[in-house]
């Protein structure tokens, strides 16, 4: 985590590029992608809901669903350990800002951000009981492009704005590439919101809400130190 480290110039590099490498390397989604349509084909792929299932059942018989199953366990299981390893630093971090109630800057024995765990593990909670797995997996995935967006989008005005800052790493081709994923990104959160209009409405309330708490906080911390 980068609140963690004390050489973020030098660290920062390494851990940017070592996971986008190893990534684009791997090709993950490109080879199953590829996978599935050589096993399938393009007539079984138009028909079917759970493709992964249709090709593990052919190459393993019926053991492809207890297959399909066991491996999406451990990727569930590996996706929530590192979201309530970084989310909890994210409260922790606004709350030391200012932003949020003090309380949450609290730190047990292991350096963990407890009341900030205990937060995110509630809200989790609470999600998960409020709807179905297909509303969660709908709404969070616009979200994750939202703010991947914003990310990409940021990196644009701020080698505008300011151009002299230190750059602890470079971007390469920029700025085509950078304008070629902010492009990409919009047209995926344009298509989300296109074919999933209900849910789309939904996380939009919810992102200007946070927006409009965000001012208020800001505009009473200013308040405060005024």
């Amino acid at each position: 985590m980068i609140v963690d480290n004390r050489r973020v110039a030098r660290l920062t590099n390494y851990q940017i590029w070592w996971p986008v490498l190893a990534r684009s390397w791997l090709g993950w989604g490109l080879s199953v992608n590829a996978a599935l349509f050589h096993v399938l084909h393009m007539d079984h792929l138009a028909g079917s809901q759970m493709p992964a299932v249709d090709a593990a059942m052919l190459l393993f018989g019926s053991y492809g669903k207890q297959i399909i199953l066991l491996i999406s366990i451990v990727a569930v299981i590996s996706s929530i350990n590192a979201a309530l390893m970084y989310i909890p630093r994210i409260l922790f971090s606004m709350s030391r800002d200012g932003l949020l109630p003090r309380s949450i800057t609290s730190v047990n024995r292991g350096g963990t951000p407890s009341l900030a765990l205990f937060l995110c593990a509630a809200v989790s909670i609470a999600l998960v009981l409020s709807g179905s797995f297909d509303m969660l997996i709908a709404i969070g995935s616009i979200l994750f492009v939202a703010v991947y967006l914003s990310g990409f989008a940021s990196l644009l005005i701020l080698r505008r704005n300011e151009p002299n800052l230190v750059r602890p790493y470079k971007a390469w081709w920029y700025p085509w590439s950078t304008v070629l994923v902010v492009l990409a990104s919009a047209a995926f959160l344009v298509g989300s919101v296109i074919d999933d209009l209900k849910h789309s409405l939904f996380t939009a309330i919810l992102i200007l809400l946070s927006y409009v708490a965000s001012i208020l906080i800001v505009r009473a911390k200013s308040r405060e130190q005024a």
